[in-house]
């Protein structure tokens, strides 16, 4: 069982994607996430991989959710404000990095797990 948790970052009515490589898959696109660390909640794991995958930081919580993973753990989409001047860039010359605020309608949802996909329909759309 493995816990997760994601970034959703939000701005102007729109939400950062990633679009990196991921070791199997190739090139896909996604939140900036990853694995919640022990000892970790949910919201510390997702604003430390934002961290460390965007350079961003001191966002605004604006809300949390939790669901259930592919992999047998929970999911956490913690959702996150970023004022106009925060620009996400690449960390990790490895991971291949571009990024892209999108409006919802506009995401391209055939690399997202189907528990992103549940999460951008019910609830993406109250803070964009």
């Amino acid at each position: 069982m493995k816990n997760i948790a994601m970034a959703v970052v939000v701005r102007e009515g729109k939400v950062l994607i990633q679009k990196r490589f991921r070791h199997g898959q190739g090139m896909v696109f996604e939140f900036p996430g990853g694995s919640v660390d022990p000892g970790e909640s949910g919201s510390q794991a997702a604003i430390r991989e934002l961290w460390e995958e965007t350079g961003l930081r001191d966002l605004r919580l604006l809300g949390t959710h939790q669901a259930l993973n592919n992999f047998g753990g929970e999911i956490h989409y913690v959702v996150l404000r970023a004022v106009l001047n925060y620009e996400p860039k690449m960390v990790d010359a490895e991971r291949q990095q571009t990024f892209y605020w999108l409006e919802p309608s506009a995401v391209p949802l055939d690399d997202f797990y189907r528990a992103d996909i549940e999460f951008m329909e019910e609830y993406l759309s109250r803070y964009v």
